[in-house]
Order: C-alpha cells, then structure tokens, then sequence
C-alpha cells in the first residue's frame, strides 16, 4: 500500500463529516491502521464532533468491516460506545434498517454490551425472523447480557438447532437468564450430548434458585452415566445446600438414586445426614449395594453417640456390606464397639471366624491390635494370615505388629521371599472405592490370579497401554471417567477379543448396559460380587478354569 499523505486524510475526513458523506468517511477510517497515533487520535477526534445518527453508523461499520483496525486502535470502539450511550435511539433505529449482516451483527453485540433492555423486542424479533446464523448467536448471546426473563421461549428454540455455536449461545444464555423456566429448558436439554450435557450442569451448579439444586438432584438419577458422575461431583461441592435433598432421597424406591445419594452424603461429610443413614440401616434395605453404601457413608461422617449402629453390619450374609462395615467400625472404634466385637468374634460359630477374616482383609488395623491379646482371636488370625491373606495384607500387618512390638508375630507373617511364579491370570480392577478394590484383592488371590488394582481410571489407561492384562474388570460409575469412556479408550488398542473387559456394577439400567455393550464391554456383573461369580466369569472370558 502507498504511503498515506497523513494531512491529506484528516483533511478528508473533516470533508466526509461536514457533508455526511458516511462511505468515504468509511474508507478514510479503514486506512488508520497505516497512519501514526497522532494521526488516529485527531482523525477520531473530528469523527467524535459528529452527530449520533452519522457517527454511530460510521464506526459501527468500520468496526465490523476492518476488524484489524478495531483491534489495534480500540479507541474506535470505545468512542462508538460512549456515541451509542449519548444516543441509543440511533442503534435502535440502526439495528431495524441495516441489512448488511456483519454490521448488523456488530449492531447486536454492542445492545447486550450496554444492557440496552429497550433492544429486547427487535432482538426477539430477529430470533423469529432473521436467517443468518451469525447474527441469530448475536442475538441470543445479546439477550443473555441484557437478562430479560421474556427471552426464555424464544432462546430456548435455539437449544436444538444445527449450528452447535448457536447451541452454545442459548445454553450460555438460558444460564444467564437463571430463571425456573430456564433451568426447566436446560433440564429437558439433557441426555443428548456428553460435552453439552457437562456444560449444562456446570452452568446449572452455579445458580442459586432451588430449581437449579432440584434440577441437580434430578440428575442423580440419570440413565446416562456421564451425567451421574457430573452431578455427583457438583452436589459435592455444594455442600450443605443439597444436604436436605440427598437425605430426602434415601427413602425413595429407586436403589440407584439412593446409592449414589448416599456417596455424595459421605463426599460432604455433614453429620446432619446421620440419623437418616442410621433409619436407612434400620430399616434394612434389600438390596445389598444400599447396605454397603450406607456402611461405606458412615465411615466417612463423624459418628458419635451412634457408632453402634455399625456392629450390625458384621452379621450382613453379604461379604462386601461386612466389608463395609468393619472398616467403619475400624475408623470409629471405641470402648462401646469394643465390647460388642469382643462378643462377635468370641464365639466358635463360623460365622465369628467370618468377621475375624472380614477384619483382617479390610486391614482393619485399631480392631485388629485390640483384639489380638485374646487367646480366641490370636492364633486363628495369625493362621489366616499365613496360610490363605494375600501378601500386601501379610505384609501390612507385619509392620503394624513390628510398630507395636509384637517382634515374633510379626516375623511370623511376613512373607518369604520366594522366586516370583508367574501367575495364571493377570487382572486388572479399576474402581473410585477403595474398599471395593481391596475386596477384589482378595478374591482374586484366592482365584489364583495375579491382581493390579487401580482407584483412578486415567492410571489405568496409562498402565494398559503398557502392559496388557488378560482380564480388566471395571466399575461404571467412577468420577472424571466412567467405565463406558474407560472401556472406549481401551478399545482402541484392543479389541473384545483381544482383552475382555468386565462391568462391575451397582446400576442396572438398560440404558446403561446397552452403552456399555455398544462402548466394547464384553459382559456385566451386578455387585455385590461373589468370588464364584468372578471366577465363572473370568473362566468364561479367559478361556481357563480357576485356580488360574
């Protein structure tokens, strides 16, 4: 481009406004990008004496037009601000006659920049008549910034349209408006997109209107996995507001709901969920999962007076709720529960010598030392230990003895170092419950498997593509990652035929297993598990028969 003769253009634009010439005026200003700051300020200077109805018109076309310019001179946008706030008249009239559509687009950004409410009808009117998308996103995002409630119907239209910009644009917007109805469109939106869906939960967990916490709520019981594991974490953080809400749905008839309600109540750890978790127990739910969540929750809240509601959870006939309830037990243990345990275990029924082991595979450590001065825990626990616990709890328990100066016991139960076989089966188990993977532990020692446990399932994508397993087992409802990604993401170095991979699973919606089944999953169990199940399971799918 020639060099611009600098007096020579602002002699122009002086020209341009005094005859109201706005296409040259528009030309001369589009050259600014090549003329010095002195220059720029004096040009604008002669265009700010203008009045509203040229200037406006003029800089809003410059703007639009030469983005460039715009952008290395922002003192053309804030003099068209500073015109359009003296007369907003101009931009209502400009908006309702201008055709070209980036500077109409232009147009309806700045009505939502200066919260201009008077703009709403003709925004509304381009929602219902205009045709460019453009200015359709401009218009929606314009109303969200004004936040006026008669625009919930008309932006909510927009929530399936096929440009995922305006998509964006309405779902950001109905956020903005924050209204019941707003809340209710973005509620109905859901279970179509994961990325959306995230996004409208995320928008959703930031409004204070109880619609939006019931909304939330809602969604705990959602047939789509991603959605559950959104919410769960977003109640989460709410804390204390949606302690009411949870505690309400522990009595609903939807073991689901209640489950991961319950998770949620131990992720706040607010006391006020206790007696309703004790009347749940005492009620004594069917479904074995409830009971292990309910236990697993109460580990985590701070128990007082009501500890003892945990030494009924030692009699459960299911092995993960007694599980469960050790390791509350452990976490909570006082003089009360002591007593009560003493009377447990010191019977000769087998079912004392269950709970025994129940304490030692959940590496129930304060239990453990308490009990181990009594002649009928000592010498069945050590033998357990030594013949039939897996070595990570061998070994735990070894350095627990040797901390408490029980030198003989200890040496006792450690385990040899023997040259390393290698096993049958390796397997791989990946669930957010700790207590869950410790169980899997032992199970699949006692199937003769080599175990690699994994609480994180981004750690265990990393670990795979490493090193193959023959057999991963996995939970569905896991934060971050829910075991239909984690299974989408193991498919594309293996296939089904290649590495089975198991569902392990509370929930059992149809919906849930049919994603699972598309994302790769060879098969579904329904926890709670039994050894025999993993073993029939991992004997059908590896092709040997247990002891692997």
């Amino acid at each position: 481009m020639a060099k611009i003769n600098e007096q020579d253009l602002l002699d122009e634009i002086r020209f341009d406004v005094k005859e109201k010439d706005l296409i040259k005026a528009g030309l001369v200003l589009s050259a600014l990008g090549h003329v010095g700051r002195k220059t720029q300020k004096q040009a604008l200077f002669e265009v700010s004496r203008a009045g509203d109805d040229f200037a406006i018109p003029l800089l809003a076309g410059v703007i639009a037009e030469n983005p460039d310019v715009s952008e290395s001179f922002p003192q053309l946008k804030e003099t068209l601000f500073s015109k359009i706030l003296d007369g907003p008249e101009v931009l209502l009239d400009l908006l309702s006659k201008t055709k070209a559509p980036p500077i109409k687009a232009f147009l309806v950004e700045a009505t939502g920049e200066i919260r201009f409410e008077k703009a709403v009808p003709i925004l509304l009117d381009i929602l219902t008549n205009e045709e460019d998308e453009k200015i359709i996103e401009s218009a929606i995002t314009a109303l969200g910034m004004i936040g006026d409630p008669s625009a919930v119907p008309a932006v909510s239209e927009y929530l399936y349209s096929s440009n995922w910009e305006i998509v964006i644009a309405a779902v950001s917007t109905l956020g903005a408006l924050a209204t019941p109805g707003a809340i209710q469109k973005l509620g109905d939106r859901l279970g179509g997109d994961s990325d959306l869906d995230l996004m409208i939960i995320d928008i959703v967990a930031k409004i204070e209107i109880p619609e939006a916490l019931e909304l939330l709520n809602e969604t705990l019981g959602s047939q789509h996995a991603h959605l559950r594991a959104a919410v769960k974490q977003k109640l989460g953080g709410i804390s204390v507001m949606s302690v009411r809400l949870l505690i309400k749905n522990l009595f609903t008839y939807n073991p689901d709901l209640v489950i991961h309600s319950l998770n949620v109540l131990g992720d706040i750890g607010d006391s006020a969920a206790i007696p309703a978790i004790r009347k749940l127990i005492h009620h004594q739910p069917e479904d074995p999962n409830v009971r292990f969540a309910a236990y697993e929750t109460l580990g985590r809240l701070p128990l007082d007076k009501e500890v003892y509601t945990l030494a009924a959870g030692l009699n459960d006939p299911v092995d993960n709720v007694r599980n469960a309830a050790a390791k509350a037990i452990d976490r909570h243990y006082n003089a009360a529960l002591a007593g009560g345990i003493r009377n447990l275990t010191r019977s000769e029924d087998p079912e004392a010598f269950k709970i025994m082991t129940t304490i030692i595979d959940s590496q129930c450590d304060t239990i453990f030392l308490d009990l181990l001065e009594e002649d009928y825990f000592k010498a069945p626990a050590i033998d357990y230990m030594v013949d039939k616990a897996h070595p990570d709890v061998r070994s735990y328990f070894a350095k627990i003895l040797e901390k408490a100066e029980h030198h003989d016991l200890a040496k006792q139960i450690t385990p040899k170092k023997a040259a390393k076989e290698k096993a049958a089966l390796k397997v791989f188990a990946v669930d957010d419950s700790k207590m869950i993977l410790n169980i899997y532990r032992t199970v699949l020692h006692n199937l003769g498997c080599e175990s690699h446990l994994f609480e994180s399932p981004a750690k265990a994508i990393e670990r795979v593509q490493k090193e193959k397993p023959d057999v991963i087992l996995t939970d569905l409802n896991m934060p971050d990652i829910t075991g239909i990604e984690f299974t989408k993401r193991v498919r594309q170095w293996y296939s089904d035929v290649e590495l089975p991979i198991i569902m392990v699973t509370t929930q059992n919606e149809a919906q849930d297993n049919e994603a699972a089944y598309a994302a790769g999953i060879n098969h579904i169990i329904q926890k709670p598990f039994t050894e025999a199940q993993i073993g029939k399971t991992l004997a059908k799918f590896a092709g040997k028969q247990p002891p692997f």
